[in-house]
């Protein structure tokens, strides 16, 4: 048993909720979930920059070893690094614009439930929960939802989900009710992967 990671969800009401996952289940931790929905693509597309530029410095650094047609393609790779950093403050600038909007949803999410998560007395502050039963009965303000409650876990949504086109997780506990998770987030395909296994059983 272990911790599998971690995903931010949006249920059917539209409240945001990070999923702490692990082996024997998960535990939805109401907060500041929307920022962190798209971290994973963000960072995705900022190393892909990052390498952008990367390549533009080794061909440049090449174009000045070359006689002749180095100037012209030097200028060339100027033009496309400048270009590059045009793109980057563009999408950076969005990127900060979308966390204020998802931050102000947070904090409007955090104002109407009206509870904080806090640490139950007595919890020892540095020991790492290995199970979700573990890791809830040290909080105060959050819900599990163990693997022994799960009956089916159907994961639909494509490929690579974005927020226009989540990953839809729709889980059918054993007492007949249901719950519904959308995410911009593939990493919920591979978290939830344990227990699509267990419901096909």
């Amino acid at each position: 048993m272990g911790r599998r990671g971690w995903v931010s969800v949006e249920d059917a009401a539209g409240d945001w909720w990070r999923l702490s996952v692990f082996d024997d289940g998960w535990v939805e931790l109401p907060g500041f979930a929307r920022g962190l929905s798209d971290t994973r693509a963000q960072l995705r597309q900022l190393l892909f920059l990052v390498g952008g530029f990367g390549v533009l410095v080794l061909l440049s650094q090449l174009a000045g070893r070359l006689d002749g047609v180095g100037e012209s393609l030097s200028l060339v790779l100027s033009v496309l690094a400048l270009g590059l950093l045009l793109v980057s403050a563009v999408l950076i600038g969005r990127f900060r614009a979308r966390d204020r909007q998802q931050a102000a949803g947070d904090r409007a999410q955090a104002a109407r439930q009206a509870g904080r998560v806090r640490r139950r007395p007595g919890t020892p502050w540095f020991r790492r929960a290995r199970t979700s039963a573990e890791f809830a009965a040290a909080l105060e303000g959050v819900r599990r939802v163990g693997a022994e409650q799960v009956g089916v876990v159907v994961l639909t949504g494509p490929e690579h989900p974005g927020a226009a086109d989540p990953l839809v997780v729709s889980v059918l506990l054993h007492d007949g009710s249901s719950l519904t998770y959308r995410t911009p987030d593939a990493a919920a395909r591979e978290l939830f992967a344990p227990f699509l296994s267990r419901s096909d059983g």
